[in-house]
């Protein structure tokens, strides 16, 4: 295996660590394995994830990464030349790739997770029922990706093998291979570890974007197509009454933003944020207290996005640097928000003498 200075903090069970340790496997990459107990966390931990304090986190070179599968893509591309590719090779598969991805995360198993957790009738056969729709759903994804082989990425482990694979063992013993079968635990643990955290408690032309006018997550897009020159025709939407297209390209979530490429459809903003740049390479609450209460987190996330700025920017004007970046797009369609929000609640947000970088 590589060597190389690298360290994961995770707990056995988690299917999220799991996704982390089937990548560096994939890579042949040699790591120190820090168990975190569940119900604790440690310093290293939180040191190391201070906004969400959850694992797993992959320090490389004592530079923390979190959140498993932007963990997974780092691990793709940072040692492209250990092992296979894990991500596909085209803008688009990646980009659906990356949607499924977030589907799995946002909608399929936490409702795996709500038919253990819950107790009432209904509410249980209600989960079973999501559960069972999205692996009916994942199922004919598999089919399209696989090509008739044995994984989502036809004969190797891609990402949406290990995006879901993680969380197999959870559902039955996980038909493994060799990348696979040491990190992944028995049914039996999984379900003491289960009973466990139940106490605990776009090249130009034929593009097109479905979208409304208000939407801070159109507005993602419609910067990032500003930005490499696309021509998009835009496609009103009136979410009351959604259209057939619009169920048609965006049947999980019936959401927009969705971009129509050569016909294809891309659906979630950050998703079609990095689509569009891989493809076009070269193209409020009442009374005062309430009000206080509801803005200190944003006061705080504020202050975290400041020390990123300063850390990002090398001193320039954008997260980016002299162009507009990845994190400019993804936090500026919300300035014009929180300037509204200054003058309904009669507050102060962008604080100069706090965040003068963010405030310029």
């Amino acid at each position: 295996m590589a060597r190389n200075d690298l360290k994961l903090l995770g707990a056995w069970p988690s299917p999220y660590v799991m996704r982390t340790r089937i990548a560096l496997n994939i890579k042949s990459l040699a790591y120190d394995f820090l168990e975190v107990q569940f119900g604790t966390k440690s310093e290293l931990l939180l040191k190391s994830n201070p906004i969400y304090k959850k694992i797993p986190v992959l320090i490389h070179d004592g530079k923390p990464i979190c959140e498993s599968l932007i963990i997974v893509q780092y691990i793709d591309e940072n040692w492209t030349n250990f092992g296979h590719s894990i991500l596909p090779s085209h803008p688009y598969d990646r980009a659906i790739a990356r949607f499924w991805a977030s589907y799995i995360d946002d909608k399929w198993f936490p409702a795996l997770r709500g038919v253990a957790a819950t107790q009432e009738e209904n509410a249980k056969k209600a989960a079973t029922e999501t559960v069972i729709e999205g692996l009916v759903l994942l199922e004919d994804v598999f089919k399209n990706c696989s090509k008739g082989k044995k994984f989502f990425g036809g004969d190797k482990i891609e990402y949406l093998d290990i995006a879901l694979g993680c969380f197999l063992g959870w559902l039955k013993i996980f038909v493994v291979i060799v990348l696979v079968k040491d990190v992944m635990p028995e049914t039996d643990k999984l379900a003491q570890a289960a009973k466990l955290l139940r106490k605990l408690a776009i090249v130009t032309n034929n593009a097109n974007l479905l979208r409304v006018l208000a939407s801070q997550f159109v507005n993602h897009v419609e910067i990032a197509l500003k930005i490499k020159s696309i021509e998009t025709d835009f496609i009103q939407q009136n979410m009351l009454n959604k259209s057939e297209l619009l169920l048609k390209s965006n049947p999980v979530y019936k959401k927009i933003p969705v971009l129509i490429h050569d016909e294809k459809p891309n659906c979630e903003s950050l998703v079609v944020l990095q689509y569009i740049d891989e493809a076009c390479l070269n193209a409020v609450s009442q009374g005062e207290d309430a009000i206080k209460a509801t803005l200190e987190p944003v006061f705080d996330s504020l202050v975290l996005l400041e020390d990123t700025f300063k850390n990002c920017n090398k001193g320039k004007k954008f997260f980016g640097g002299d162009k507009i970046g990845y994190m400019d797009i993804a936090l500026g369609c919300f300035l014009r928000l929180m300037r509204v929000t200054e003058k309904m609640n009669n507050v102060t947000l962008l604080n100069e003498a706090k965040i003068p970088g963010l405030y310029k």
